[in-house]
């Protein structure tokens, strides 16, 4: 266990979106939002979260994500839109070594609020919490090489491209996806 943890925000407050851990009954809102976003996440995430086939599915889903966060394997947070309360993303910081050292971040945001700057805000919310209350020293991000979008998202938050993963994921029709790779060090966030 990590003390730190211990008092990590549960909630995180942007200008347009709240930030939060999952809370038990919000399968089915989780289910609406992968399933009007499945053919975006079956091409370019496939492998975030597992495809739920029903709205207990996603029940058991977010119950899973709300155990991982008691239990320090994860800290999964659903977004949600300020506006009209509705469940809007999905974003999880999940540590690469026991120490939470190292830590990956994966997500996705609605595909309809997509290019309006709401994935910036809750990244940049995140990293704060990552580097300033886990003291984690790097941080990764893995993406589709064909996420463009999400790409420049890394760059404009201050990550850097590291490499190319190739067959790193795979669609569920079976053909490989590659990946690329991008990191940010604590030393680099805080000279940003």
């Amino acid at each position: 266990m990590k003390e730190s943890l211990f008092d990590v925000e549960t909630a995180l407050i942007t200008r347009r979106t709240v930030v939060r851990r999952f809370r038990e009954r919000e399968g089915a809102a989780f289910f609406d939002l992968y399933h009007a976003n499945a053919s975006v996440l079956s091409s370019l995430l496939p492998e975030i979260v597992p495809t739920p086939g029903t709205a207990l599915e996603a029940e058991y889903f977010v119950r899973g994500q709300l155990a991982a966060w008691l239990r320090q394997e994860s800290l999964p947070f659903a977004i949600w839109d300020k506006e009209n309360a509705r469940m809007i993303g999905y974003i999880s910081l999940t540590p690469c070594t026991a120490n939470w050292r190292k830590a990956q971040i994966t997500g996705f945001i609605d595909k309809d609020m997509n290019r309006q700057g709401l994935m910036t805000e809750v990244l940049q919310s995140l990293l704060q919490v990552a580097f300033r209350q886990i003291s984690i020293e790097k941080i990764a991000l893995i993406m589709n090489a064909e996420n463009t979008a999400g790409q420049r998202l890394a760059k404009k938050c201050g990550f850097l491209r590291e490499g190319e993963l190739r067959a790193e994921f795979q669609r569920t029709s079976g053909e490989p996806i590659d990946a690329v790779l991008f990191g940010l060090s604590r030393s680099q966030y805080e000279s940003c």
